[in-house]
């Protein structure tokens, strides 16, 4: 009998995790599809959410590639996500090694690092828009690419420290004695052993980098604008936009969730590396 009551206890304890994983799925996808469905509707329809009979069109799409240059939008947004991804996990990456190798820093001070991915981006970014703007840098994509730095490179080092601290040295000692450099050692020994890490802090750094809305607010014009700051500009002095907005919406979330979905297991497999659960 008590055997039975802990299987039904079990078994009661997964219908309640299933139930409350659907439920939670439904919360977390409603407004995607709501957006979804009025980008889908004819503009004229978007005031009226209780209109589902009607034929689906696209209409919304179409008015935003007319109005909105977003194709260069979306290769400003792509560039930048781009190159702040990468110099972020090279620079951090070599800082990461460092750090562990010829033990650069202590606990307490690795624990700085945190500090700019902590603090709001708002701190940081009145002073970097008065400089840049003092040195006439702003409105370029390479001025986006280094304000977000402050939150890229201070990332991936406190994300890769743990996976070269679970690196043994003698790796790289091997490929050494076998006459590789040390930076031979580094590319082709210790980072093809820590790929699920690196892509995972990657996936992190290019997700924050595309969707960032203060820095390339304030830092670029027309030219090198994004496509969350032309999100914004649906909202005009004659109203909102909505259905325009949901369909520059679904343009921009896409690239993010289908690089998401197809790098699932290196994200999970290297979120559970660097926390030490196998």
């Amino acid at each position: 009998m008590a055997r039975d009551g802990v299987v039904r206890g079990a078994r009661l304890r997964r219908v309640v995790a299933d139930v409350l994983l659907v439920v939670g799925s439904v919360v977390f996808a409603f407004p995607i599809l709501w957006m979804v469905w009025t980008a889908l509707k004819p503009a004229e329809l978007a005031y009226q959410p209780d209109q589902f009979a009607v034929s689906l069109s696209l209409e919304s799409f179409q008015l935003v590639f007319a109005e909105s240059n977003i194709p260069l939008f979306f290769f400003n947004t792509f560039v930048i996500a781009s190159l702040t991804t990468l110099i972020s996990l090279f620079v951090g990456g070599f800082a990461a090694y460092a750090i562990t190798r010829y033990r650069t820093f202590d606990r307490k001070t690795y624990a700085l690092f945190l500090l700019p991915v902590i603090i709001p981006p708002m701190t940081l970014a009145v002073s970097l828009f008065y400089v840049f703007n003092f040195a006439g840098l702003t409105n370029t994509r390479p001025t986006v690419v280094f304000a977000q730095l402050s939150f890229g490179i201070p990332f991936a080092v406190w994300f890769l420290t743990d996976f070269f601290r679970e690196l043994p040295i003698e790796l790289e000692e091997a490929a050494m004695v076998d006459g590789d450099s040390r930076i031979e050692a580094i590319l082709f020994v210790l980072v093809p052993n820590m790929k699920n890490g690196i892509f995972a802090s990657g996936i992190f750094i290019f997700i924050y980098a595309w969707n960032n809305f203060l820095f390339p607010l304030l830092l670029t014009s027309q030219e090198a604008r994004t496509l969350p700051v032309e999100i914004n500009n649906f909202n005009t002095f004659e109203g909102l936009l909505i259905s325009e907005m949901s369909a520059a919406i679904i343009i921009t979330i896409v690239p993010v969730l289908v690089l998401a979905f197809f790098a699932q297991s290196y994200l999970v497999s290297g979120i559970a590396a660097g926390s030490g659960v196998d």
